[in-house]
């Protein structure tokens, strides 16, 4: 054989050895979720599950594709979570997908009743993502599955930037509100808040239309709160600005926005760079839970119509400093007579060591005893671009 033959032989068994992409599947081909929302049939006690399936050809004019919707709402019930996905076959003329969907949403009822088979289920999947951003919701799922989202057309993704806006914005959201979070306080004392949504209207749009109108708020989807989850049932709800304070005293915040009044004027105060130290300690047998929190506060809004001077600055961050105080304590005294163990106390206290601690661990939920002593210290950094007021005079 001369030298080309052996090349051409070498190239020829190169290519057998080759496996190519005789299993690809093209995006044609796949029913791809951008969201998911689940529930049980009240009647039935039936698995209930909604797919969003994202239409490719809404994206690109170019495909010619004459179908203006950017998603499709599929739904499939069955008796068991693994017949679900026997049953999408028989309805969807494409492959699920569901390894790229952005969130999950559950009901209240279903959250209340425990989530604790959903869990377990979601964990066994290979393709499982621990990452989604997991919503419970107090509207109608159906008609929650069936909204547009304006100028974010896939609610999906919506969603998960809403998360990213408020947690950036006003810190009353945490990004740790995800599925992982939920499964990882199963077998703690600790409970898992996670974000409330609720659909703002009197009727869902489920047409194409809703996306040409410039009402926004009507038949849309907003954050309205958080739902607390003792294990993998819910317990309760708290509002959002709860829900900020909550975060803060956790140290899950990155910002964090608050009014106060001096003088019956308001001044609104974002707080940025928040940083703190939290620890236990023990006082005359009482454990103790200590929160030092500083943060660099900005004057967003000023109502006050004398002129700023370092007196007046002081007794913003004095009243600020207070007022997080004042009401950080209160969001904890109310947790602590429902006994929501919120800031994981409980482990905290087990896993101490020492004398003192060893006498408290013999007592029955003593966590419910602990005080908490909380120091808040701030310094204003940015004023805004005017320091005397406009007076029209």
């Amino acid at each position: 054989m001369n030298d080309a033959g052996r090349v051409v032989a070498a190239v020829g068994i190169s290519l057998c050895c080759l496996t190519g992409c005789w299993d690809r599947t093209e995006v044609n081909e796949l029913a791809i979720a951008g969201l998911v929302g689940s529930e049980k049939d009240s009647e039935t006690q039936e698995q209930v599950v909604y797919y969003q399936i994202i239409n490719p050809g809404a994206f690109n004019p170019q495909t010619g594709d004459g179908s203006k919707s950017p998603l499709y709402t599929y739904k499939v019930q069955g008796p068991t979570k693994g017949e679900l996905g026997l049953k999408s076959a028989d309805i969807l003329p494409r492959k699920l997908f569901t390894d790229h969907y952005q969130s999950h949403i559950v009901t209240e009822r279903f959250a209340r009743e425990g989530l604790g088979s959903f869990l377990n289920f979601y964990e066994r999947q290979y393709n499982r993502r621990s990452n989604l951003f997991l919503f419970v919701t107090d509207s109608e799922l159906s008609e929650v599955m069936m909204t547009y989202t304006p100028l974010e057309r896939l609610p999906g993704r919506a969603l998960r930037s809403m998360i990213d806006q408020t947690y950036k914005s006003t810190g009353r959201i945490s990004l740790k509100s995800r599925v992982k979070d939920l499964v990882e306080n199963m077998e703690s004392s600790a409970l898992t808040v996670l974000p409330l949504i609720s659909l703002n209207g009197p009727k869902v749009i489920s047409t194409t239309k809703r996306l040409e109108s410039i009402q926004a708020n009507q038949s849309n989807l907003f954050l309205t709160g958080a739902a607390v989850f003792r294990k993998d049932r819910m317990i309760g709800k708290i509002g959002l600005r709860e829900n900020g304070y909550y975060n803060l005293l956790k140290g899950e915040s990155e910002s964090f926005f608050e009014t106060i009044t001096l003088d019956g004027k308001v001044i609104e105060l974002l707080a940025n760079k928040i940083s703190g130290k939290r620890h236990l300690s023990v006082t005359n047998g009482i454990p103790v839970w200590n929160v030092e929190i500083a943060a660099r506060l900005s004057i967003v809004n000023n109502d006050q119509e004398s002129k700023l001077n370092w007196s007046n600055l002081s007794q913003i961050t004095d009243k600020f400093n207070l007022q997080i105080g004042e009401t950080a304590q209160k969001l904890y005294k109310e947790a602590i007579d429902k006994k929501w163990d919120l800031f994981g106390l409980e482990d905290k206290i087990k896993y101490k060591r020492g004398r003192a601690w060893n006498d408290l661990q013999k007592q029955k939920n003593v966590w419910t005893q602990t005080k908490l002593t909380i120091t808040v210290k701030s310094t204003i950094i940015d004023i805004g671009e005017i320091i005397n007021p406009y007076k029209g005079v």
